[in-house]
């Protein structure tokens, strides 16, 4: 045990002298996140790159040990996953590095990040059967792929949860010690070296990165982390050759998993894209339930301390059962008390609930289907939504959606309504989608489809406008985040900036974008924009297309 605290030790005190050194450099070279208002709500320009600082850190704490700790002849003949990760980690760094300057596309992330998963596998770091109580599993040709998708999950769980101050720093920390402990109770010496390593790196980082940070990690130092737990995750847990006991790692992983589950299912069953962002992660909604900081640091660290017990008490007792009560339980307080995951749970019963529905009763017998969920804030979107759906009903639209995604302000609201009855055809569907916006931000969207008939498309999405002018009465309290006291009013068909797009058997769109321009393209005053100038385009629009 020496041996791990000089580890730990010496990788604390590097990272204590380095991270200064990189903050004083990242300022000098402009490497720095600077807040936007939207998502960055930071008060000014913060240094990023401390995961530089870790990564040195903790590499010259292992290279220490492979030249002069007892331990020496076990690390040299571990040292062919060791060069692999120390390769991967350089990977990553740079990658991180990149993107914290150029913020890299999700796509071009995901390829660095399968490559260099794909350097750890091929140095050794295989999962080639699962054990879970009794029961074993050979994974055979899907050894790889699973062992990929394992650190791919662990990579961008830890990325995830990196959006406040020393929310990373203090839960790696945590994960690392819990790591290293199981490792020795394995006797793998070099995993546990490594993750005490990283351990006193994460500590150090902290000095400097605690409420208010002066530095960030950033995407360098989070996936840093990420990679390196998940090959601990699965270094520590193997109970032979290349069989992983996945109880106790998991158990230790449960609030990344548990958050990341959470983002994947609000944005899929939202209809948004798995890259969008939102303030719905877990630090979000424990500092919108009104505690501070440095609490919703406690409390992750709490949480964290219950997983970190249950995974080593089912290591020492060899009782997995211990490491997913001590999941279960953590899960449990967040969701019974609304702290976080209530909303994606609803979600997910909602969901459930229809498709058994759908299932049972078949097409024919469907009726009008709802969805409301209020994910985050804490407006009344309610009596907003039975006005337009009352409308929709007079005016026997199809469908509508209110899609209010609106961080800077903490409200997050979908709700959704159909007319189950009808189904139109493409050729005889118009819709439109109604931008709504605070001061020149966008705060979401309202879809409307409907069928063609003889009455006017734009006076139909004209009474929805003056729907939506009542918004300011949701959000007035809110507005302030936008500098404003009220939203900008919307009465006109003209004023909305609607698209309405026009689809024809063939899938051809045609596309309205009302502005002050008449149909021939000259400028109109803003005082004649009226319902007629979209009938004109509309009329244009819906002329009749030979088919191909």
């Amino acid at each position: 045990m020496t041996t791990f605290a000089c580890i730990f030790g010496l990788s604390f005190v590097c990272c204590l002298l380095l991270a200064p050194l990189v903050r004083i450099l990242a300022k000098r070279w402009g490497l720095v996140d600077k807040p936007d208002g939207r998502r960055k709500v930071h008060a000014s320009a913060i240094p990023l790159g401390g995961g530089l600082a870790i990564f040195v850190s903790a590499a010259i704490a292992v290279v220490a040990a492979l030249v002069a700790s007892p331990l020496r002849d076990r690390l040299v003949e571990s040292q062919f996953w060791l060069v692999g990760l120390a390769m991967a980690s350089c990977l990553i760094c740079a990658v991180g590095l990149v993107d914290d300057c150029r913020q890299m596309r999700g796509k071009y992330k995901l390829f660095w990040q399968l490559v260099t998963v794909a350097i750890v596998v091929s140095c050794g770091v295989q999962i080639h059967s699962v054990q879970f109580f009794e029961w074993r599993l050979e994974l055979g040709l899907l050894a790889i792929p699973f062992t990929m998708f394992l650190l791919l999950g662990a990579i961008n769980s830890l990325n995830l949860i990196d959006g406040m101050d020393g929310l990373l720093s203090s839960a790696g920390l945590i994960i690392c010690l819990a790591m290293g402990a199981m490792a020795v109770l394995a006797g793998r010496y070099t995993t546990a070296c490594v993750a005490f390593a990283l351990a006193g790196a994460l500590l150090g980082f902290l000095r400097y990165n605690f409420p208010p940070a002066s530095i960030f990690m950033g995407d360098c130092g989070s996936m840093l982390v990420g990679l390196v737990v998940g090959v601990l995750a699965i270094q520590s847990s193997l109970k032979g050759p290349a069989t992983v006991a996945l109880a106790a790692p998991l158990a230790v992983l449960t609030l990344p998993i548990f958050d990341t589950s959470a983002a994947i299912l609000r944005r899929k069953l939202t209809g948004r894209s798995l890259y969008a962002t939102d303030r719905g992660h877990l630090h979000h909604c424990l500092l919108r339930s009104g505690l501070s900081t440095q609490h919703v640091l406690t409390w992750v660290s709490m949480l964290s301390l219950i997983t970190l017990v249950g995974a080593l008490a089912s290591v020492a007792l060899n009782n997995e059962l211990l490491a997913i009560f001590s999941a279960c339980t953590v899960v449990g307080i967040l969701v019974a008390t609304r702290l976080f995951g209530f909303a994606e749970f609803v979600l997910v019963k909602d969901h459930l609930t229809a498709s058994a529905e759908s299932l049972l009763k078949g097409r024919r017998a469907r009726k009008r289907e709802r969805l409301e969920v209020h994910l985050q804030g804490s407006a009344d979107w309610g009596r907003l939504w039975r006005e337009l759906t009352a409308c929709a009903e007079a005016e026997e639209l199809t469908a509508i959606c209110l899609d209010i995604n609106a961080p800077a302000i903490q409200e997050v609201y979908l709700a959704r309504w159909h007319r189950g009855n009808q189904e139109p055809d493409d050729f005889d569907a118009w819709r439109a989608q109604l931008p709504l916006v605070v001061n020149g931000h966008a705060i979401g969207r309202l879809e409307i489809v409907g069928r063609r008939t003889l009455e006017s498309t734009s006076l139909i999405v004209a009474r929805l406008a003056i729907i939506l002018d009542r918004l300011e009465v949701v959000v007035d309290s809110d507005a302030s985040a936008f500098g404003v006291n009220s939203l900008r009013r919307m009465k006109t068909a003209g004023e909305l900036h609607a698209h309405v797009a026009m689809a024809s058997e063939s899938a051809a769109v045609a596309v309205l974008e009302q502005s002050p321009f008449d149909v021939n393209g000259d400028p109109i005053a803003d005082e004649s924009i009226t319902a007629q100038n979209v009938d004109d385009v509309l009329q244009l629009s819906n002329s009749p297309r030979k088919p191909k």
